[in-house]
């Protein structure tokens, strides 16, 4: 019998909560080694960091970059780490926006060694770039581009409604539209109210997320409100995935070429990349403007997510580990025809609602270390290779 691969879900940007895994630390020594590794090598920043990651909620300051980028990317990394050392490292990593990075360090891209001074990079090249927003709309990218009269100037309309620039890369074999270096969505028509807002983000079927400067979300938001539709500001001071993160997209690109991204280790520990809905390739992994520039380009999550369920969420199915504190990576994916026929299953890794952060985290991981157990316990150590 054939195994399922396990997909690791890293979440970014927006999903952050209070003492996000946190039930973990001390706990589980396999997770609680890289958080405190992470934290000893940034010395006083890391320690304020660590504070910052177990106060309980409320909590306005993990809504600041300079904080929830540091922490997903290091909690992303220490989930990885405790699945694979408790377990066996997941089969394919898909991560949404820093958790990219993180699913990049997991892979062997940079060294672990590395995450601190990583994470400082990544804050250092957002300096200046902040009043922005980002707003979570219950609506397809196609709804809202008829809304606004498209999104993007001399932008075209991929196979799957996505409107991707000129510069974008062709569609590949497998049907996945690859997104260039730059934004492939551009922000709405400048003249208008709602200038400089972009698609940052495609997390569902009906679930985009939109970026820009905050009067001009302002409008957007007060739009849609009026017309009707679901949206909720997302936990974020600047507008990342759009075009006003450009220049902080380079600067981090540069700041990257130090660290010597290396090809990604053979499998398992795949990375999936939201830019291009494909595995990373070896040139691309060396690139440092490849993950830099990730910072201004659009998350196709659920396009990427979708393309893995398509194709091998029946072959043998997938076990998809939702490393969210709040379950949101795994939502589009349970409405799902693999996944709702049994063939994938959804197994999260933290507890969620009033028990998250708490001891309910550690019983929560074991009862996935444990399904994951079932598996090799049922398929013996036979693993699928594509």
């Amino acid at each position: 019998m054939e195994r399922r691969r396990s997909v690791l879900l890293l979440p970014g940007q927006g999903a952050q909560r209070e003492r996000m895994a946190a039930g973990l630390y001390e706990a589980r020594e396999e997770f609680t080694a890289p958080m405190d590794e992470f934290f000893g090598r940034l010395g006083t920043t890391g320690a304020r960091l660590r504070s910052a990651w177990l106060r309980p909620a409320p909590n306005p300051e993990l809504d600041e970059s300079a904080v929830a980028q540091p922490l997903l990317l290091a909690v992303g990394h220490a989930l990885g780490r405790a699945v694979g050392a408790a377990a066996e490292p997941p089969a394919l990593l898909l991560g949404h926006s820093v958790g990219e990075l993180a699913a990049a360090c997991l892979a062997g891209v940079f060294d672990p060694a590395d995450i601190g001074a990583l994470a400082a990079a990544r804050s250092r090249a957002l300096e200046g770039t902040g009043q922005g927003g980002m707003l979570a709309v219950a609506a397809s990218e196609g709804q809202l581009a008829e809304e606004f009269g498209g999104f993007g100037d001399g932008s075209t309309v991929g196979a799957d409604g996505l409107a991707v620039g000129a510069d974008a890369l062709a569609v590949g074999a497998d049907g996945v539209a690859a997104e260039a270096d730059r934004a492939a969505v551009a922000s709405v028509a400048a003249g208008t109210a709602f200038a400089g807002v972009a698609v940052a983000a495609l997390n569902g079927p009906r679930q985009t997320v939109l970026a820009g400067p905050r009067e001009a979300l302002a409008a957007v938001e007060q739009h849609l409100r009026d017309r009707g539709f679901l949206v909720r500001a997302l936990r974020s001071g600047h507008a990342f995935h759009s075009p006003a993160m450009e220049g902080a997209a380079l600067r981090f690109g540069e700041a990257l070429a130090a660290f010597g991204p290396r090809a990604p280790r053979a499998a398992p520990g795949t990375v999936v990349s939201t830019r291009t809905g494909v595995a990373v390739t070896a040139d691309q992994a060396r690139d440092p403007h490849f993950w830099g520039g990730q910072l201004a380009a659009p998350v196709r999550y659920w396009p990427a997510l979708r393309e893995l369920l398509d194709t091998l969420g029946r072959r043998p199915g997938l076990l998809l580990l939702d490393g969210s504190a709040d379950r949101s990576l795994s939502a589009p994916a349970r409405h799902h025809p693999a996944v709702r026929d049994g063939a994938s299953e959804v197994v999260p890794l933290l507890a969620v609602g009033r028990d998250a952060g708490g001891p309910a985290d550690a019983r929560v991981f074991a009862e996935a270390l444990h399904r994951l157990g079932e598996q090799r316990d049922h398929t013996g150590d036979h693993t699928v290779v594509s």
